[in-house]
C-alpha cells in the first residue's frame, strides 16, 4: 500500500514539469497527495539520484580516447556512433544522441528532487519509536538532500559554464540557482560561477553538519553519507583553486578512510606481456571489479557503466577505443594498464584490426577474461584514490608543499605496481610546474573513464587538440576555445530563452 501511495506522489511530482525549468512555471495543486513520512521524503530524495546514461558523451570529449576507423570500415551503425558529434565538439551534440543531452534537465530535476525535501522534512512524522528519533533522521535526510543538491549542481556549472577563475569568477555566467519549489512567473536568468559554488559549498557544509551530528545507517555507497560529502567537497575547493580547503577535507577523508585499491597480487599472477582479448594472462586468476561498491577505497556510487556501448568489448562492435598516447604512459610494472584497457587485434564483423578497448570494471575469473559489467561498474564514482591525488595537486601549489605532494604520490602509486617494480619519486627531481604536470598525469592514469580528464582539461590548460571523424572529417579545438564549455541544449532553450547561449 505504501508503495502505490508513493507512486501517486512520485508521479504527481514528476508530472509538474516537461522539461528542467518548466517544473518551475506551475504550482502543485494544494488538494494532491504530498509526502508526510520521513519514510516518505528518503524514498522521495531517492529520485533525486541520476541514473542511466546521462553523461556519457563525457570522456569522449577528452583525450582519452580515439575513434576506431576513420573511414568507417564497419558494416552499419556502431553502438556509439551517436556519440561522435560529442567527439568533433560539435554544438549540440545532443541531436545525434538517441534522447538528446539529458544532463541539463535530470540535474535540475534533481535539484527539484533536493528542494522539496528541503523544504518540508521539518514537518515530516515518523515511525521511530520516539521523537528524538524521528529529529534525527528529519536532519539526516535533510543534509542528505543538501549534499545531492550541491552534487547536482556541480555537474551543471562544469558541463555548461566557464571554469572556476578567482579574477573572474564574480562576473562569469553561471547556472539559474532555484532554491524554492514554488513557481515564479518570470525568466529564469543565469547566476554567476561564484554564486553557483558558494551555494555549493554551502549546501556541502550544511549537509556535511546535519548529517555527521544525527548519523543514520545508509544503503551500501548508493547513497551520500557525511564521509562521500567531505570528499566532494574536497574536489569543489580543488576546482575553486581553495588549496587550503581542499588539504584540510580531503585529509579528513583518508584519515577517516585511507584504504586504496591494492593491486600487488593481481600484477604478481598476471602474465603482463599477454593483455588481449583471448588470452589475458597465463594463470586466469581471480580478481575484484576496480570500481565496485563492495571495495573498501571506493565511497560512493551513482549511475551505470555509460561508456560500455561506446567503447566496450561486447561482440566487438565498438566505436571509440582507448586513447594509445594514455596506454603508452603507464610505467613498466604498473598494473592499472592491464585492470584498465585490454588489446583486441581480430574483430568478427570487419576482419583483423588492432583495438584497445575500455575495461576499467573487468575483473579476471576462471573461465573468461573479461568480466561484462554493465551492471555492476559505475562511471561517476568517488574513491579515496582521488584524495591522494586532490592532496598531491594542492600541495603542489603551495610553495613549502613539494615534499608531501610527493609522499602523497608514493603512497597511491606502490599500491598499483607489482611488487619490487616501485620506484619511488623522489622531491629533488622536480621543480613546481614539471610536479604539477607530473600529478596531472596521474591524474589521467588513475582516474581515466570515470568523467575527471574533461574537467581537468577544463579547469588547467585547456589546451588544443586535433582529431580526424568519419570520412576524414578533422576537428581542431583551439587553445582555450569556447566550446570548452557545451552549448545549452536546444530544448531548454525554447523553453526559457532567458538563460542564453553560450558564447561562440
Amino acid at each position: 500500500m505504501k508503495n502505490k501511495y508513493l507512486s501517486i506522489i512520485i508521479a504527481v511530482l514528476v508530472g509538474m514539469f516537461l522539461t528542467a525549468f518548466e517544473s518551475y512555471l506551475e504550482e502543485m495543486p494544494q488538494n494532491k497527495l504530498k509526502p508526510s513520512t520521513t519514510d516518505d521524503y528518503a524514498q522521495l530524495l531517492n529520485k533525486g539520484y541520476v541514473t542511466g546514461q546521462v553523461v556519457p558523451y563525457l570522456d569522449i570529449l577528452s583525450d582519452d580516447v580515439d575513434l576506431i576507423a576513420a573511414d568507417h570500415v564497419m558494416p552499419g551503425t556502431d553502438n556509439g556512433d551517436v556519440y561522435i558529434s560529442a567527439y568533433m565538439w560539435q554544438d549540440h551534440h545532443e541531436a545525434s544522441m538517441l534522447d538528446g543531452d539529458k544532463a541539463f534537465e535530470k540535474f535540475y530535476e534533481s535539484i527539484f528532487y533536493c528542494n522539496v525535501v528541503i523544504e518540508n522534512i521539518d514537518k515530516a512524522s515518523g515511525v521511530e519509536l520516539n521523537e528524538v528519533n524521528v529529529e534525527r533522521t528529519r536532519k539526516n535526510i535533510k543534509g542528505e538532500a543538501y549534499v545531492l543538491r550541491a552534487y547536482s549542481y556541480f555537474y551543471l556549472v562544469n558541463l555548461y559554464a566557464v571554469p572556476y577563475n578567482p579574477e573572474t569568477c564574480t562576473t562569469d555566467p553561471g547556472m539559474p540557482i532555484t532554491k524554492s519549489t514554488s513557481a515564479e512567473d518570470k525568466a529564469y536568468t543565469r547566476n554567476t560561477v561564484k554564486e553557483v559554488y558558494d551555494l555549493i559549498v554551502d549546501d556541502l557544509l550544511e549537509g556535511i553538519k546535519l548529517m555527521e551530528a544525527n548519523p543514520i545507517k545508509k544503503e551500501a555507497k548508493l547513497k551520500f553519507d557525511a564521509l562521500s560529502a567531505k570528499a566532494l567537497l574536497a574536489r569543489v575547493y580543488l576546482y575553486m583553486q581553495d588549496w587550503d580547503n581542499a588539504i584540510k577535507y580531503a585529509e579528513e577523508v583518508i584519515k577517516e578512510n585511507p584504504a586504496i585499491f591494492n593491486l600487488y597480487e593481481a600484477g604478481t599472477k598476471l602474465n603482463m606481456e599477454n593483455n588481449s582479448g583471448t588470452s589475458w594472462n597465463a594463470t586466469n586468476i581471480w580478481g575484484k571489479d576496480y570500481l565496485s561498491k563492495d571495495n573498501d577505497n571506493v565511497i560512493f556510487v551513482n549511475g551505470i557503466n555509460e561508456l560500455m556501448p561506446a567503447m566496450s568489448y561486447w561482440l566487438f562492435i565498438t566505436t571509440f577505443s582507448v586513447n594509445k598516447d594514455l596506454a603508452r604512459q603507464f610505467e613498466t610494472g604498473d598494473v592499472r594498464r592491464f585492470y584498465f584497457m585490454q588489446t583486441y587485434s581480430r574483430d568478427t564483423y570487419a576482419g583483423y584490426r588492432t583495438k584497445l578497448s575500455y575495461a576499467k570494471n573487468r575483473y579476471i575469473g576462471l573461465t573468461y577474461t573479461m568480466q561484462d559489467s554493465r551492471e555492476s561498474g559505475y562511471t561517476r564514482v568517488i574513491r579515496i584514490e582521488e584524495m591522494y591525488l586532490i592532496l598531491a595537486e594542492a600541495y603542489a601549489h603551495k610553495t613549502d608543499g613539494m615534499k608531501k605532494a610527493v609522499d602523497y604520490l608514493n603512497t597511491l602509486r606502490v599500491e598499483k605496481f607489482r611488487e619490487g617494480e616501485y620506484t619511488p619519486l623522489k622531491v629533488e627531481d622536480f621543480n613546481q610546474n614539471t610536479l604539477l604536470e607530473f600529478v596531472m598525469k596521474e591524474r589521467r592514469l588513475e582516474l581515466c573513464f570515470e568523467g575527471h580528464r574533461w574537467f581537468d582539461l577544463r579547469r588547467t590548460t585547456r589546451p588544443a587538440m586535433e582529431r580526424v571523424g568519419y570520412n576524414n572529417e578533422t576537428a581542431r579545438l583551439e587553445k582555450n576555445d569556447p566550446r570548452y564549455v557545451l552549448q545549452i541544449p536546444k530544448r531548454e532553450l525554447s523553453v526559457n530563452p532567458a538563460i542564453g547561449s553560450n558564447p561562440r
